[in-house]
């Protein structure tokens, strides 16, 4: 492998097909209990979307409704222990914790399946089961039997100084949220040379051109170690950068990550000027994958400007995937700029021989969200980074940034350089993505002439296949975004004059609409097509939702929700990777303000909370108690909501009493427990008056 200095990049041949046989037979070797655990969780999860499919035509008013639901998250809690003793194993090899992994797959396949038998039929008896006990276990999660569920509400972390004490902020309200496991799990690695070369490559990209980057690692490695967790600077950098070198090929194949390559469906839309009711950008983005232990960060820094971001996962893991280096979305900071999305993956576009050493993308999201001022800066520092790692996405620079003057995606940054902006599709003053390439330019990538006749372009669509194929990646990413992508456009572009944040939340309310007929017969009318009845950016997938209303000051606007906006929205196919259920679900978002301190994103969280408590306690006395099936289950949500709110209060009393570094986690504390008293008083409110789903139900 030779190394071009003046492009520092990596030119180099991928490997012969033969060679990827060959690593592909010994990954299989290697990991065949996890290919195992793999198939064993595509039953499980079709199982359980196909219940909750049933549990969306049911409401609060059904008495059926309450017991069902219950027994749907008994089923989650067990596919949770399954996903959580198979990832265990994967690392420690245990035979004892591939026995429970399996185990639990069997319980929540044949729970899943039983439900959604009884839930199709109407049959009325319980299921039989020994419920799972849940502790908090000195916590701010719930664990089932000692395993750690994803939290219902999107935990917030607040951190404020210099680089190097909100690295130290950030692994202390980990260990407060979630206990020391979650940083147990990163730490003590023993890296092999060659890993530790790699590593310090990526480290000197980093140093280069976001240096605040590895202070923060300096700071998260004394914050875990202070908090019971010794976390060395290495362990910590090597969640931003990996351990590997540059890829060499496309989407993996030619690597050791190719058995790891995610069936991505993420999507985002951003709308702005003449689409909007007051001109101001509005945007949301969807993370389509297994929701996991994610936070919500606000960081108010010593330099550049304050922003809040979501990865999706904590420690930059998630599901079935592994570490994807933080990477996440949506973002904003107080200037005014929005990182929707990430634009479109498997891009891919740029040539080979540019390929190499860069920026992961999280590390350039958060230097532009924290240096950039608009979407134009943005755009121009992106084209000043190395190309980068292109052959997997969340490895190299170029995204989907927008604010209310200017919007972009950014599919190539070399040969050719391809913008996408408002227009070029027929947008006005606004753009979408999902995971494809929608330029009509990128047909230019290497992988794409390599079939060029199988390549067709939507005006609105961009790139679909002209033949589906059920094994091949690009073909199944492609042609579902496609269909994504001339959804955002049709409802952007009926709204025209008329979005508002409002607007963005409906549109990942309304669901597509399932095919006429059997699933079986469906399935394999999919498995030959691609078609799958009416397809949603809203659908079954999205694991995340973020909505955001950024402004140049005080009063930006962000809103979070875990899971689907609505119970039961139809999936984009019949794949197991289509639809992530999960434990818990509310359907509902809080919202915070991008404020000018902590203390004002605190007193916020806390005013929206005390808003919908009395929205919610409203609404609920029109029920007549003991008489609606209703009343007794949404006024425990209620107790809920008043339960968090008064905790938030005794954390936002003391704070005046507080002086220093403490006074910020208790800020944090706050917050989080403002947010989740958001969370289930919306449930109520949501239940009783439900949330717009169509335009219709805007008045549109």
């Amino acid at each position: 492998m030779s190394k071009d200095n003046t492009q520092n990049t990596y030119k180099t041949r991928g490997p012969s097909t033969l060679a990827r046989l060959w690593r592909l037979i010994k990954t299989a070797i290697k990991d065949w209990k996890a290919l195992k655990a793999y198939q064993n969780l595509a039953p499980v999860k079709t199982g359980l979307e196909r219940a909750n499919l049933e549990l969306g035509k049911l409401d609060y008013h059904n008495p059926m409704y309450v017991r069902r639901t219950e027994e749907f998250n008994q089923s989650m809690i067990n596919m949770t222990k399954a996903r959580w003793y198979a990832t265990n194993a994967m690392e420690t090899r245990s035979k004892e914790d591939w026995a429970k992994a399996f185990n639990y797959f069997k319980q929540a396949k044949k729970m899943g399946e039983e439900l959604q038998r009884r839930l199709a039929s109407g049959v009325a008896e319980p299921i039989d089961y020994e419920p799972s006990i849940l502790a908090q276990e000195g916590t701010e999660i719930f664990f089932a039997d000692g395993v750690p569920l994803v939290p219902e509400v999107c935990p917030v972390v607040i951190l404020k100084g210099s680089d190097f004490e909100m690295g130290y902020q950030y692994a202390k309200q980990l260990v407060d949220i979630f206990g020391p496991w979650i940083l147990v799990k990163k730490a003590g690695r023993k890296f092999t040379d060659e890993q530790l070369g790699y590593i310090k490559e990526w480290e000197k990209m980093i140093a280069e051109f976001a240096p605040e980057i590895l202070s923060i690692c300096d700071g998260w490695s004394a914050g875990a170690t202070d908090a019971g967790v010794p976390m060395s600077y290495t362990d910590v950098l090597a969640l931003w950068t990996g351990d590997l070198p540059p890829e060499v090929d496309y989407f993996g194949s030619g690597g050791p990550r190719m058995a790891k390559v995610p069936p991505l469906a993420c999507s985002g839309v951003a709308a702005w000027g003449s689409a909007t009711v007051d001109g101001k950008l509005v945007a949301g983005a969807t993370g389509d994958f297994d929701a996991t232990h994610a936070v919500t960060i606000v960081a108010f820094p010593e330099t550049g400007n304050n922003f809040i971001f979501t990865p999706f996962g904590a420690t930059g893991d998630v599901p079935l995937i592994g570490g994807v280096h933080l990477f996440g979305h949506p973002g904003m900071n107080n200037k005014g700029l929005a990182y929707v999305h990430h634009g479109g993956t498997p891009k891919m576009i740029e040539p080979k021989k540019y390929w190499g050493y860069g920026l992961r993308r999280t590390t350039s999201v958060l230097h532009i969200l924290r240096f950039a001022n608009n979407a134009r800066e943005a755009r121009d520092l992106e084209l000043s980074y190395p190309v980068g790692d292109v052959g997997i996405d969340s490895g190299t620079v170029g995204g989907f940034y927008a604010d209310s003057t200017y919007g972009y995606v950014l599919e190539s940054r070399k040969d050719p350089v391809l913008i996408r902006e408002s227009g070029l599709m027929g947008e006005t003053d606004f753009l979408y993505s999902a995971n494809s390439a929608l330029h009509p330019e990128a047909i230019k990538a290497e992988w794409m002439q390599k079939n060029k006749k199988n390549w067709l372009w939507h005006e609105n669509g961009g790139w679909y296949p002209a033949k589906f194929s059920f094994f091949n990646r690009y073909s199944m990413i492609y042609y579902g975004s496609s269909l994504r992508s001339r959804y955002f456009f049709n409802m952007l572009n009926q709204g025209l004059g008329r979005i508002d944040f409002e607007y963005i939340k409906m549109m990942y309310r309304k669901s597509g609409v399932m095919p006429e007929g059997t699933w079986k017969k469906n399935a394999s009318i999919w498995r030959k097509t691609g078609e799958w009845g009416e397809i949603s950016g809203a659908n079954a997938s999205n694991g995340t939702i973020g909505i955001m209303k950024p402004d140049n000051g005080d009063q930006g606007r962000y809103a979070f929700c875990i899971g689907q906006a609505t119970r039961g929205i139809a999936p984009t196919s019949p794949f197991f990777a289509s639809f992530n259920p999960i434990y818990g679900e509310t359907n509902a978002f809080w919202e915070l303000r991008l404020a000018s301190s902590p203390e004002e994103v605190t007193d916020h969280a806390w005013r929206k909370a005390a808003e919908d408590i009395r929205t919610a306690s409203e609404a609920l006395s029109n029920l007549l108690t003991n008489v609606d099936a209703a009343y007794k289950p949404l006024k425990d949500l209620l107790d809920r909501a008043e339960r968090e709110f008064e905790r938030g209060e005794h954390f936002k009393v003391s704070i005046g009493r507080e002086t220093g570094e403490n006074a910020i986690y208790i800020l944090a504390r706050a917050t989080r427990a403002f947010t989740r008293a958001q969370v289930r008083a919306r449930q109520v409110s949501n239940a009783l008056v439900p949330p717009p789903r169509t335009p219709e139900d805007l008045g549109q």
